[in-house]
């Protein structure tokens, strides 16, 4: 079988889901994430079909996706199936999504690390107030691919250069500020705190959505209730596939 990861956006090109698309020999499409369960996104997949021969099914009571740092299959792309259920699927280098059986004892998440990562999470970053272009997920779309909810919001968003805000990580000392906390650049507001996690310093780390002109060197960042910010550091900016 094969795997790759997708966005799911509104016709606005907003981000609702984001899930590991794994076909298995059967010719089955499982939709695996770590990060919710399934019945908002099996809902929201079900107001976009239009084959009546098709059947979604949520198989969160029997089973559970979890992320594993190593392990089969090697490649990029490929996945390890028993009987038709896709029990790993690789979609990067060092990053597995596994499937466990529902209630297996599973290791806790690791938010720091996410978070240093840049990984964005559902309910966090993945959130119908960004698009995936805003929160590192460029290179998960397809531009050129069949017809899909926001194909054109996002195409005109690439094609007018028009994405304005990007995915940094921020921090500073002292007590974490709130989750969701507004970030002012030079006393306006220029973006979102969302995600929040203590750092192994003594201080915290973040992900924060800014515009694109508050991730500049030198520009004070200040969130309320909390110290110092650091200067944003980015992240490599990806591109979306069939551009040409």
């Amino acid at each position: 079988g094969e795997c790759r990861a997708a966005p799911f956006c509104d016709f606005r090109g907003r981000l609702h889901h984001r899930a590991v698309v794994a076909a298995t020999r059967d010719g089955a499409l499982w939709l695996l994430r770590d990060d919710a369960p399934g019945d908002e996104l099996a809902a929201f997949v079900s107001r976009s079909v239009f084959r009546e021969d098709l059947r979604i099914a949520d198989l969160g009571a029997s089973w559970c996706a979890h992320s594993a740092a190593e392990g089969a299959p090697p490649a990029v792309g490929a996945v390890e199936e028993r009987d038709g259920v896709p029990l790993r699927a690789r979609i990067a280098k060092g990053r597995v999504i596994a499937l466990a059986g529902a209630g297996a004892s599973l290791p806790p998440d690791d938010e720091a690390e996410r978070i240093r990562a840049g990984r964005p999470r559902h309910g966090h970053e993945i959130h119908p107030d960004f698009t995936p272009f805003e929160v590192g997920l460029a290179h998960e779309v397809h531009l050129a691919k069949g017809c899909y909810p926001g194909q054109e919001a996002l195409m005109r968003l690439v094609t007018y250069r028009s994405v304005r805000r990007r995915l940094v990580r921020i921090g500073g000392e002292g007590a974490a500020p709130a989750s969701a906390s507004d970030v002012r650049a030079d006393g306006t507001v220029a973006g979102r705190l969302t995600s929040v996690a203590e750092d192994a310093a003594g201080g915290w780390m973040g992900l924060a959505v800014l515009r694109q002109d508050a991730t500049s060197q030198g520009v004070r960042l200040e969130i309320e209730g909390a110290g110092d910010v650091r200067e944003p550091e980015t992240f490599d900016l990806t591109l979306p596939l069939g551009l040409g």
